[in-house]
């Protein structure tokens, strides 16, 4: 009896995992189709063939140089042709009167006339047309775009990582009347949509001269704007054992030089993951840049990225190009410190 009980909760576990499987691939999935095939997008032209239904790989007609008509670098497409019962591959090079010259591009002395193709017998080839990411470079000042972006994100990780330590460490470690209380006003915080205090900061900002700088954008980061990051950051510091304070102490140590070389070295996973929380935020940032920025030789990335839809919203690949150049950074980053990012939150999560 006992026997057929646990394999029956096995088999139960096994449709559990095998359910909970079948969840993450599918969501996994519809992550990652659309970004390949925006990747793939940014390998395209505006010589796609209109016939073939758009796909992940970019599928464009096949198309040949043939130097000996006289035009130099011109490119002509190959049509699947039917002559004499035998289905070739030919260039489409002329018209003349109502029919089509075709030529076989291995024997262009053969010319043959025959009746208009239609796009579907176009041949379908694969071109992977890597020069999308340099001209998108080229058609928008993008490495401006980047150094401003990276200015901010520097000094704006800098700050929310030392003020929300700051923060974090004076209600982790040290007890105080109100506490409790003043930790539950900032978790509050949380609640708030960023709308409500917009029009207040603005206009404070505004009135000291900040507008169209990027000290709006920076200074708040350096006084724990983030009570995420302060909770992240407080739960992660209370799992820590309080006898490393009290063993700093009889060696000598005050509050910042045991924050510094006791707290500080046994955070390192929690402090990279406030540090990829904010650095992905400002990477990614729209909303308080357009706000805030106006000269666009101050743009950020997102701010280029939407001027550069808006001058070729007609040009697809330019546009998946610049987005694909846009977005790996953060992914690239992510993959590499992932181990970091997971193991700072699921800690700071479980301890406290």
């Amino acid at each position: 009896m006992s026997k057929s009980i646990f394999v029956s909760r096995e088999a139960a576990d096994r449709r559990e995992r095998t359910f909970a499987l079948a969840i993450l691939l599918a969501g996994s999935i519809g992550i990652i189709l659309p970004l390949l095939y925006m990747a793939g997008q940014s390998l395209s032209s505006k010589q796609v063939i209109k016939t073939i239904p758009s796909s992940i790989i970019p599928i464009e007609g096949k198309r040949v140089t043939i130097d000996s008509l006289g035009v130099p670098g011109r490119q002509y497409f190959v049509y699947k042709v039917e002559v004499d019962g035998v289905e070739r591959e030919l260039a489409y090079v002329d018209k003349q009167d109502r029919m089509w010259v075709y030529v076989d591009p291995e024997n262009p002395t053969e010319k043959i006339l025959q009746p208009p193709a239609s796009p579907d017998s176009r041949v379908a080839a694969v071109v992977l047309n890597w020069q999308n990411y340099a001209e998108a470079l080229t058609r928008s000042p993008f490495s401006r775009y980047v150094v401003n972006t990276l200015f901010i994100l520097v000094i704006s990780t800098f700050g929310t990582v030392l003020s929300t330590t700051f923060v974090a460490y004076g209600f982790s470690r040290f007890y105080f009347r109100g506490r409790g209380f003043l930790f539950l006003i900032l978790l509050s915080t949380m609640m708030l949509p960023p709308q409500v205090s917009l029009i207040p900061s603005f206009v404070i900002f505004q009135k000291i001269g900040w507008y169209d700088t990027y000290l709006p954008l920076i200074v708040p980061s350096f006084f724990a704007v983030s009570a995420w990051n302060v909770f992240l950051m407080r739960q992660f510091l209370m799992g820590l054992p309080v006898e490393l304070d009290d063993a700093a102490k009889i060696d000598g140590c005050g509050p910042v030089r045991t924050l510094a070389h006791v707290i500080l070295p046994q955070s390192v996973p929690v402090l990279i993951t406030i540090t990829l929380f904010s650095g992905v935020f400002w990477w990614n940032d729209y909303f308080y840049s357009l706000i805030y920025l106006q000269d666009k030789l101050k743009f950020t990335v997102a701010l280029g990225l939407q001027s550069f839809d808006s001058l070729y919203f007609n040009n697809n690949a330019l546009k998946a190009a610049a987005t694909t150049m846009i977005m790996t950074p953060p992914i690239v980053i992510f993959f590499f410190f992932q181990r970091y990012f997971i193991q700072g939150t699921v800690v700071s999560g479980v301890k406290g």
